[in-house]
């Protein structure tokens, strides 16, 4: 996300606390020449600060609104907000703002899992970035075109992203590290023989004091390797430490995440109804977050595992509602309940 935007309470837009607090008829009972006086001290030192325009303060409280309701991972809500201060941004010609409000719509549909949505931002985004000589934040926008491509399955032109993103000097080092996390994930996608290699780069590169999301997501990518390895125990143990960790800051994308790739491997080893408790966990914070993308994958996943299970029932139930997200239906009128 772009830099949170620092809103003031309107106490910022009144006037100094000493006029607010004077009387209405406060200089009446003084000397012609004292109130002159005073008159002239105010008119020179004491002006009333200028009110910032409606535009200005509506756009600012919607990105900082917006801003807010990404953190709690409320996707859907946080793009209503930053729709709005675009429009703002865009009614008064503020391309720097309106490129933020760009790539904070694009970082939010991602998080729903629309990569599509996020790659017309993005385009909206590059091309603004490169006619208004906006260098700095062109990475970002590279960065988060590599994220829906992955997100789409096409893990080769995201290596391609990211690799010319480690090859400029220019790359801002929080973009780097986001790049080393997301070449790495790409590698095991695409079953590199260097994944490991990239696991290896990504581990030098945190250090030895990494902070706990950061561990989490490393210790998910050394669960893959553990699961390529053959060692199921260890990527079992790695999943455990991650999930808790997430748990620990309320992370949902990490903690749904985990579940998901934690059901996998249950599923790998046969263990459906270890799988189905995952994938039932998963899909209450895909819901939570109106994930229509990663809710349908964990639907087609329970209809597996209920299959498996032998209870047609659980199965038929999934698909339907499968079906219903894929045919656009909304993830927040399927209350969580209605699985069981």
């Amino acid at each position: 996300m772009t830099d949170k935007i620092d809103l003031q309470l309107l106490e910022r837009w009144l006037p100094p606390r000493s006029l607010r607090n004077r009387g209405r008829h406060g200089r009446s009972h003084l000397p012609i020449f004292i109130g002159m006086l005073l008159a002239l001290l105010l008119t020179a030192c004491g002006s009333r600060p200028t009110r910032q325009p409606v535009v200005v303060m509506d756009s600012e409280s919607d990105m900082a609104l917006g801003m807010r309701s990404y953190q709690d991972n409320d996707y859907m809500q946080a793009r209503n907000y930053f729709a709005r201060a675009l429009a703002q941004y865009r009614s008064v010609d503020q391309r720097a703002d309106e490129l933020n409000a760009l790539i904070d719509l694009a970082d939010s549909a991602l998080g729903q899992g629309e990569y599509m949505a996020a790659r017309d931002y993005l385009g909206e985004a590059d091309k603004l970035a490169a006619n208004g000589n906006f260098a700095a934040l062109r990475a970002h926008v590279a960065l988060l075109t590599a994220y829906a491509d992955m997100q789409a399955g096409d893990a080769q032109p995201a290596a391609a992203q990211l690799d010319a993103l480690l090859n400029d000097p220019t790359t801002p080092a929080d973009i780097r590290q986001a790049v080393l996390f997301a070449h790495t994930q790409a590698a095991f996608d695409l079953k590199s023989a260097d994944a490991t290699a990239w696991l290896g780069k990504l581990g030098a590169a945190l250090g030895k004091n990494p902070d706990a999301l950061s561990t989490a997501r490393y210790q998910r990518l050394q669960a893959i390797a553990a699961r390529n390895n053959g060692d199921l125990r260890q990527a079992a143990a790695l999943y455990t430490k991650a999930l808790n960790a997430y748990r620990a800051v309320y992370y949902r994308p990490g903690i749904a995440a985990t579940l998901e790739e934690w059901a996998d491997l249950s599923m790998q080893e046969k263990d459906w109804n270890a799988a189905k408790n995952q994938l039932q966990r998963a899909l209450d914070v895909r819901l939570s977050m109106y994930d229509r993308t990663h809710s349908v994958r964990d639907l087609d996943n329970l209809m597996q595992t209920d299959a498996a299970l032998g209870d047609n029932t659980a199965a038929q139930q999934s698909s339907q509602l499968a079906d219903y997200l894929k045919n656009g239906g909304n993830p927040a009128q399927l209350p969580m309940n209605q699985r069981e």
